[in-house]
């Protein structure tokens, strides 16, 4: 088959818009994609000071780039800059802060690597042991540790936005699984284009430039572009059983009968949003979602009805306050 967009011989067939693109089409339409998410929602501008969360995976490297791209047309845009956080999981990390470091010399981007051992006061290989008695998996610790210091780290860089690589797949599965959980709370926690504003200035608001991008898009994207993917699998998350994976594998099923079903389910999710934030559920329930408690120990948010934030929760678990 020919490109729709000229005369090349094609190398992908996008089943959503029957589209049939060459490499150099495929890739101009990814970028023209994010380009217009970033548009559509506002995400950034020019003068804003934008930090990347770079894990050295994918879709975090594909972010990095296109941020750049981005900001790269403004001559007086600040520097963008890019966080890496090292849970300290030996034998996995290595890989992935070789792979930013080397391209964040190749890019010219100041990479920040934070220690979960010096901020947190464990790693997560010394934490495993501890997890039986917290009755939680590793990567609950992992994400909840990792979200807050992304944030306290882009805070002390003095970020407008801190951009993060969850992509369409990221974006549908969180959604899915506040579904199956009867967690609507959570849903207008995490919608599709970022996290909702906060009064407190030492949250720095999140944005998901990638959320209409499929993963698999995303990793042919960086095949064309020499961008290196990191192959060795975190060793902790095949232990458990996850709920993410078993609604990833019931997407991809129903994807495989309807192209539009990811797509669909994004739009579903803004739909809810929109709806109860415009609606008489508004006072029930997105006021008690944007007010909430104040952690007794660090002072950030919480839920309502806690006294410490989970972050805080975790660290006093595990006796890690001095």
């Amino acid at each position: 088959m020919k490109c729709n967009y000229c005369s090349n011989e094609a190398v992908y067939h996008r089943k959503i818009s029957n589209e049939f693109v060459c490499k150099i089409h495929f890739i101009k339409t990814v970028e023209k994609k994010i380009r217009k998410t970033v548009r559509k929602y506002r995400m950034f501008s020019p003068k804003d000071k934008v930090v990347v969360g770079l894990s050295g995976g994918k879709d975090s490297l594909v972010l990095l780039f296109n941020v750049l791209e981005l900001q790269k047309r403004y001559s007086d845009s600040p520097i963008v800059e890019a966080i890496l956080i090292d849970e300290g999981i030996e034998g996995y990390r290595d890989e992935s802060i070789e792979i930013a470091e080397r391209m964040c010399r190749e890019w010219k981007t100041p990479l920040h690597i934070v220690k979960m051992k010096n901020n947190f006061g464990k790693t997560i290989d010394r934490i495993i042991p501890s997890l039986e008695k917290l009755n939680v998996n590793a990567c609950t610790i992992c994400g909840t540790v990792r979200r807050r210091l992304l944030n306290d780290k882009a805070y002390e860089l003095r970020a407008d936005r801190l951009a993060i690589g969850h992509n369409l797949d990221d974006q549908i599965e969180t959604f899915l699984q506040n579904i199956v959980r009867n967690d609507l709370k959570q849903i207008l926690l995490h919608p599709p284009n970022g996290n909702i504003k906060s009064d407190k200035k030492e949250i720095v608001q999140r944005m998901k430039p990638l959320m209409s991008i499929p993963e698999k898009e995303i990793a042919l994207y960086c095949y064309y572009k020499d961008i290196p993917i990191q192959v060795t699998p975190c060793p902790y998350v095949e232990k458990y059983y996850i709920l993410r994976k078993k609604i990833q594998h019931f997407i991809n099923i129903l994807e495989n009968q309807s192209a539009e079903i990811k797509y669909n389910l994004l739009k579903m999710n803004e739909k809810i949003i929109n709806k109860v934030t415009t609606n008489y559920l508004k006072k029930e329930i997105n006021q008690e979602v944007k007010k909430k408690g104040i952690c007794k120990i660090c002072q950030m948010p919480c839920g309502l009805k806690r006294e410490f934030c989970y972050f805080c929760e975790i660290k006093k678990e595990l006796n890690l306050f001095e």
